[in-house]
């Protein structure tokens, strides 16, 4: 579920600069990298196959409509043993992670104004993209909410050099294997994320799950659909124009 800002940062990346490029937008913000691999799971039972849909909310008011309109307002994600992947629409196309725990090979889709590419990375790719993470405290507090039928445990994250807290409010009843690599700040987190509070580059969002379910999930979903090109970083960066 949740979002990892280290493993995507380039997918980000990519996408401010592709939006620059070919809008007249001065700031367009992704939030694909903020929630990866999170799911939700039954209270009282461990759930390792199905679905969660999140609910995404903008928390700044004044934020430029404009730029607002190309933000995704929902994330669906599934998951099943070793495999999860998170699905986001925005206003020029979509994007999804693919994410395998036992190859420790994450997949970026990228379908993006008739561009349709992937990017393979290991985790060790990954982690030397990311570069070094800042420490992070997480203070767990007695608070509760229900979730979709859940109940759910309130937590606080704070990031080193960052004056604000992350508020997470999070449950044990999830089985995503390989989830907490992709969970960024929130790293070993106690449990798995089902709502939560950040703020990237200067735009407040709120994650909700809304939809919990324990459906089966087939594994062509996992595959990499017909159509899209596998390049590396640096070619679909150049594709598009951005350089390195």
């Amino acid at each position: 579920m949740i979002i990892s800002k280290k493993f995507s940062r380039f997918a980000v990346v990519n996408q401010i600069k592709l939006y620059k490029m070919k809008t007249n937008f001065k700031t367009v913000i992704t939030v694909v990298a903020l929630t990866m691999a999170l799911t939700g799971a039954k209270a009282q039972t461990k759930l390792s196959e199905g679905s969660v849909v999140y609910s995404i909310t903008l928390t700044d008011n004044d934020i430029d409509p404009q730029v607002a309109s190309f933000m995704p307002k929902e994330m669906t994600m599934y998951f099943k043993g070793d495999k999860s992947k998170t699905e986001m629409k925005m206003g020029m196309g979509q994007m999804a992670y693919i994410y395998d725990a036992k190859a420790k090979v994450m997949t970026t889709l990228t379908d993006m104004m008739g561009q349709k590419y992937c990017i393979k990375m290991t985790e060790e790719e990954m982690e030397k993209e990311g570069g070094k993470e800042k420490k992070t405290t997480i203070k767990y507090l007695d608070d509760t909410k229900v979730i979709c039928g859940y109940t759910c445990y309130k937590a606080e994250v704070t990031t080193e050099g960052e004056k604000d807290k992350q508020t997470i409010y999070y449950t044990k009843d999830i089985v995503v294997k390989g989830a907490d690599v992709m969970k960024g700040a929130m790293k070993g987190l106690e449990g798995f994320p089902v709502e939560y509070a950040l703020n990237q580059n200067g735009i407040g969002m709120k994650m909700t799950a809304k939809t919990i379910t324990k459906d089966k999930i087939d594994e062509t979903i996992f595959k990499v659909p017909e159509g899209y090109k596998e390049m590396t970083k640096e070619e679909a960066m150049k594709m598009m124009g951005g350089g390195h």
